[in-house]
């Protein structure tokens, strides 16, 4: 876990993450919501966090933050491939036995 080699990306996504969610309460909270304006600001306050929240996932997933992500993900593709490779090679068995 190194966790100062992404300190700077943690926390510009925490930094904007809390002023989306400060903004979308603060529309709310002022009566906002019912103008085109309170809309646009709630809209943009929740595209602001969605899109920093994925890229916190992101950033986290690859730096080993989470690491039951990580391993599981890893495992995958492996016992796919394991799987395609020994099909492929009874495949092509079967083919070779079948032009003979």
């Amino acid at each position: 876990m190194r966790l100062r080699s992404g300190i700077l990306e943690l926390t510009v996504c925490l930094v904007v993450i809390a002023l989306s969610v400060v903004g979308a309460v603060s529309a709310f909270v002022t009566d906002l919501q019912r103008d085109i304006d309170g809309l646009l600001l709630i809209l943009v306050c929740a595209l602001m966090g969605g899109l920093f929240s994925i890229t916190l996932l992101l950033l986290a997933k690859n730096h080993g933050w989470l690491p039951h992500l990580s391993q599981s993900r890893l495992r995958k593709p492996v016992a796919v491939e394991a799987r395609f490779t020994g099909l492929l090679a009874k495949s092509r068995a079967a083919k070779a036995e079948h032009e003979m």
